[in-house]
């Protein structure tokens, strides 16, 4: 895992997130508006603004300090609380622009790195924070086995739950695998790549190449996750309970959305578990910034308890607080980290040319020395 970013890469990614946004969020607005939206949104009770943008603003708070937890060495971290939400914020917004986690991953090793922390402390920080919501997901497996076919879950969302269900057990489970037994993994991909070279629709070195890369991340995975659960088993509970605080907030952002529009919700605790639901689809969505696919999982969750002309300005809302508005923080604090930095500046906007601190590999270092025991 290397952390490099091509410029080119970033500025598709930047125009596809755009575009796609104001897409899907025209259609869907275009979709559910009527004259009765904006009558309701007038009378938005006023007291409910100021808190969401509050719960908004906690809510990355709280994802940073599994930063701070897991950066602690004995009772002092070497990340203070509001710059873990800065490094959060500015990573996310490179996040949205990149593929899956390369972005986020590049970006808050580096910064990581900056409040010094080794490299491959950095790295294996950052490779934690992309394994732990899983155990949070894990809770997803009793919640489907209750709530499946619930008659208040509606229609749309009864069908969205169905087709996920099944995606969300077998991520969960190959990720615990992953983490637990990587040696059967690695030998359920052998037996795919042999399979594949047989058939000859990809080219064999192509396949081998790919198989290569797939055992070194199991390994940096496994390796990292045993060493930290080895020394640092207080440390992993205390980060995921801020992940999990983290999503907490986000749950309650959205049923403050219903509050404020005046809308009665009969089960507290069923509300968050239908959150805690479609959670996966977002974190494992494979679009620039998880366009598409965090609208239509809220599409589904607020058409539970609202009319369908009050929908798409909810997940309007939504967007606006959790995605729009750190995105436009983040940009704020990396053009300010840019003139602070011109190794993070060579490294997002230079074709192919990083500091060669950054070349630095995971495995190019111990991670059983004392860094990760003290």
């Amino acid at each position: 895992m290397g952390l490099r970013i091509k410029a080119s890469t970033i500025n598709k990614g930047l125009w596809v997130t755009v575009l796609l946004s104001i897409a899907v969020m025209v259609g869907i607005l275009l979709w559910t508006t009527e004259q009765q939206t904006w009558d309701h949104l007038t009378h938005f009770r006023w007291p409910f603004i100021p808190l969401i943008l509050l719960l908004g603003v906690v809510r990355w708070f709280t994802d940073g300090m599994a930063f701070v937890t897991m950066a602690k060495h004995g009772s002092r971290s070497s990340v203070k609380p509001w710059r873990a939400a800065s490094i959060r914020l500015e990573g996310s917004l490179v996040g949205n622009m990149v593929p899956v986690l390369v972005g986020n991953f590049t970006m808050h090793a580096y910064l990581l790195h900056k409040e010094k922390l080794r490299i491959h402390e950095s790295m294996a920080i950052t490779v934690l924070r992309a394994i732990l919501p899983v155990f949070i997901f894990i809770l997803n497996i009793p919640i489907l086995m209750f709530m499946k076919g619930d008659p208040t879950g509606g229609k749309f969302f009864n069908a969205l739950v169905k087709a996920i269900s099944l995606p969300i057990v077998a991520i969960v489970i190959a990720m615990v695998i992953t983490l637990f037994y990587p040696e059967r993994i690695k030998h359920f991909a052998m037996i795919i790549v042999h399979w594949c070279s047989h058939i000859k629709i990809i080219p064999r070195n192509k396949l081998f190449a790919v198989q290569k890369r797939l055992f070194r991340e199991i390994n940096q995975f496994s390796r990292i996750f045993w060493t930290y659960l080895r020394g640092r088993k207080l440390m992993l509970l205390g980060a995921t309970a801020w992940l999990a605080f983290s999503f907490f907030i986000d749950y309650i952002l959205a049923m403050c959305i219903l509050w404020g529009f005046g809308i009665h919700i009969p089960s507290f605790w069923k509300a968050i578990a239908f959150q805690n639901l479609i959670r996966p689809i977002i974190f494992f969505a494979l679009t620039p910034g998880g366009v598409g696919v965090y609208e239509l999982t809220y599409l589904g969750f607020f058409s539970l308890y609202m009319p369908q002309h009050l929908i798409g300005i909810s997940v309007l809302i939504w967007r606006m607080v959790l995605t729009y508005l750190p995105s436009v923080a983040g940009a704020f604090l990396l053009l300010r980290e840019f003139k602070q930095d011109t190794k993070l500046k060579t490294m997002l906007l230079n074709e192919g040319h990083v500091p060669e601190e950054a070349l630095l590999d995971a495995e190019s270092e111990d991670l059983e020395n004392n860094d990760f025991k003290s």
